[in-house]
């Protein structure tokens, strides 16, 4: 019996060893792990380079097929409201209700002239040469995006 209780404290010990190097070896930070990626994000981002306060926003961008995406925009009580409520084109504002940025999804390859009118008066425009990022495959697929277009609009 005390033979069968040294084997088996025998077996734990070595039990507990393995199980320490198997821990001590998945946390090695020399390992290299990809990162797979779906999709790239098909969009022009628009910082301005000052943000625009108002109360009324009417934002336009024209694009090269002769499409123009729109969306006026209401700040209100915390909460801004934009119409249409679905667009490709979506804005950002600060807590204070001034504009920051828009994000036009999946634009056409070319020119994008970005107009910002506020309080019924030009605020902001510009015109963008836009080209979507091109993905790079990897082991599983796309593992980066290149070419993501962010442009800086000057007002």
């Amino acid at each position: 019996m005390a033979c069968l209780f040294a084997l088996d404290m025998n077996l734990r010990n070595l039990l507990a060893a393995v199980i320490a190097i198997a821990w001590t070896g998945c946390s090695v930070g020399d390992e290299t792990h990809s990162v797979c990626l779906t999709d790239c994000d098909h969009s022009a981002i628009f910082l301005l380079a000052t943000p625009i306060a108002g109360r009324q926003f009417s934002i336009a961008v024209g694009q090269m097929d002769g499409s123009v995406e729109r969306i006026d925009c209401q700040p209100g009580d915390g909460s801004v409201a934009c119409i249409p409520v679905a667009s490709r084109l979506a804005a950002t504002f600060d807590a204070t209700g001034a504009l920051q940025s828009l994000k036009l999804a999946y634009p056409p390859n070319g020119t994008l002239a970005v107009q910002i009118s506020v309080d019924g008066a030009p605020a902001a425009a510009g015109s963008f040469p836009y080209q979507p990022p091109v993905m790079e495959s990897g082991p599983c697929g796309v593992t980066s995006c290149v070419g993501s277009q962010t442009f800086t609009i000057g007002n």
